[in-house]
C-alpha cells in the first residue's frame, strides 16, 4: 500500500499535457531518479515513465504512414511523435525503412528480467502460419498470411488468455510465485488517436516526451541491410552504425535451434519466401551494453565475466519438414553475451520456464475457441520489454513525502 501510494505521489505530483499533430499527450513528471521497483503487482501502463512504441507499418502519432517513426504513448490513450530514425542518416543503408524492434543500450530491467524477478511484457505478430499435419500420412497443409486479431481475448494452448497483435501482453515473474500471462496494455491505452493494428516494437522507463531513448532499433528485413561494403545488420545504433550484423545472430540462433534446412523458409505476403541466411529476422530486441562504447557490442574486460548482452527473437520461420510446423516458431527468446559469443547463446529462463521452441509448441499454440478454432499455429512475438511492480522515487523525494505526512499528522493532532 505505501509503495502504491509513493507512486500515486510521483504520477501526481506534476502532470501536464503536450500535442503534438493533434495527438493529446500526459507526461508522467517524475523527479531525478526515480526507477522502476520490483515485486509481485503488476504496475498499470500508466504508471510506467518513458513509453515508446512502434507499428507494423511505421505510423506517427496520428496513425499515418511514416516510416522510421517511434511513438511516444502516456497509457492513457495518448501519444505524440518521438524519434524519427530518418533524421540519423546510416552510411552502409541509406533508403528509408520500417522499424520492427526498439530498445535502449541499458535497458533497466534487463538483468532483473533474466533473473526472472521483473515481468515480460511482450507483443505478437498479426501475421501468422498455421501448420496442419495430414491425417492420411501425406503432406501437411501450411497457411501463411492468416491475420491474429489486433485485439483479445487470445486463448493460448498453455492456459494463458493475452491480448491482441496491436495490444501488450505481459508473463508475471516466476520468482513470486506461479506465473500467468495476461493482457497489460489495450489500444486504447497505447494510443486513442490512431487505429491500431500491430504493435511490433516497444521501449519503456525512458525519459518523458519530448525527450526518448530508443538508441538501438533493427530494420525489416535484415538482410535488406546489406550491401557491397558490410554484411546485413540485425540491430542498429541510432547514430547509424550497425550494432551487431546478421550473420552474427544467425550464428546464434543456429547455435541453438541447429542448422537451417534446406525445407525451411520465412513466409512473406504475397507468397514470396526467404531461404537459408535470408530467412533470418530479427524483430524482438532488449540490451545491456555496459562495456566499451554503447555502439559496439564488447566482450568483458577480462574475456571471462559476461559482456554486452542482448534478450532477442527473430521472426517465424516455416518448416513443412518439421513435426512442429517451424525451424523457429518466432517465440523463442534467445540471450547472447559478446564475451562467449554465438557459441553461447542460450535461451531466456522467465516465468519459470525457459522461452524455447518445446515451450512455444506446447504452450504458445492458439488455444481451441480462439481466433482459429482447431487450425494449429503458434504466436510470434515481435516486441518485448519489462516491468515490477512500482516506481520507487528517489530517496529525498521520500524525505519530502515523509515530512507532508508527518505535518498533515501534526495539523490534524493539533486540531484535535
Amino acid at each position: 500500500m505505501i509503495a502504491r501510494l509513493s507512486t500515486c505521489f510521483l504520477v501526481s505530483l506534476a502532470v501536464f499535457a503536450t500535442t503534438t499533430e493533434g495527438a493529446t499527450y500526459t507526461p508522467v513528471m517524475l523527479s531525478p531518479g526515480a526507477v522502476p521497483g520490483i515485486g509481485p503487482g503488476v504496475i498499470p501502463s500508466d504508471f510506467v515513465f518513458g513509453k515508446e512504441y512502434t507499428h507494423d507499418r511505421d505510423a506517427d502519432a496520428m496513425g499515418g504512414p511514416d516510416p522510421g517513426q517511434i511513438v511516444a504513448w502516456d497509457g492513457i490513450g495518448g501519444a505524440a511523435d518521438g524519434i524519427d530514425i530518418t533524421l540519423f542518416p546510416r552510411p552502409t543503408y541509406s533508403p528509408d525503412a520500417q522499424i520492427d524492434a526498439i530498445a535502449n543500450h541499458n535497458d533497466a530491467l534487463f538483468t532483473r528480467l533474466r533473473e526472472d524477478r521483473s515481468h515480460l511484457i511482450f507483443s505478437h505478430d498479426d501475421f501468422l502460419t498455421l501448420y496442419s499435419p495430414s491425417s492420411t500420412g501425406g503432406p501437411p497443409t501450411i497457411t501463411s498470411g492468416f491475420s491474429i486479431p489486433p485485439v483479445g481475448p487470445i486463448p493460448l494452448s498453455g492456459g494463458g488468455v493475452i491480448g491482441g497483435a496491436a495490444e501488450l501482453s505481459v508473463e508475471t515473474a516466476g520468482a513470486f510465485g506461479p506465473s500467468v500471462q495476461t493482457l497489460w496494455a489495450a489500444p486504447a491505452m497505447i494510443n486513442g488517436m490512431a487505429s491500431l493494428r500491430d504493435i511490433d516494437g516497444v521501449e519503456l522507463w525512458g525519459p518523458e516526451h519530448p525527450s526518448a531513448d530508443s538508441d538501438k532499433y533493427s530494420i525489416d528485413l535484415d538482410i535488406m541491410t546489406g550491401g557491397p561494403a558490410a554484411p546485413p545488420t540485425s540491430v542498429w545504433n541510432l547514430s547509424g552504425t550497425p550494432y551487431i550484423d546478421l550473420p552474427t545472430i544467425v550464428a546464434a540462433v543456429e547455435a541453438v535451434l541447429g542448422p537451417i534446412p534446406p525445407t525451411a523458409y520465412l513466409p512473406l505476403a504475397g507468397g514470396d519466401q526467404l531461404r537459408d541466411l535470408e530467412a533470418f529476422n530479427l524483430d524482438a530486441l532488449m540490451v545491456r551494453d555496459v562495456f566499451g562504447s554503447i555502439d559496439t557490442f564488447d566482450r568483458s574486460a577480462d574475456g571471462i565475466e559476461s559482456g554486452d548482452q542482448i534478450i532477442f527473437s527473430i521472426r517465424q520461420i516455416v518448416d513443412p519438414a518439421d513435426m512442429t510446423g517451424y525451424y523457429a516458431t518466432g517465440s523463442e527468446l534467445f540471450v547472447l553475451d559478446a564475451t562467449t559469443g554465438p557459441l553461447g547463446t542460450t535461451y531466456l529462463f522467465h516465468g519459470g520456464h525457459f522461452w524455447s521452441k518445446a515451450y512455444a509448441d506446447l504452450a504458445l499454440r492458439v488455444g481451441p475457441g480462439g481466433p482459429l478454432q482447431n487450425s494449429s499455429g503458434v504466436i510470434d512475438i515481435n516486441a518485448i520489454e519489462s516491468v515490477g511492480n512500482q516506481v520507487v522515487p528517489e530517496p529525498g523525494t521520500l524525505l519530502l513525502m515523509a515530512l507532508a505526512l508527518a505535518s498533515l499528522f501534526a495539523c490534524r493532532r493539533a486540531s484535535t
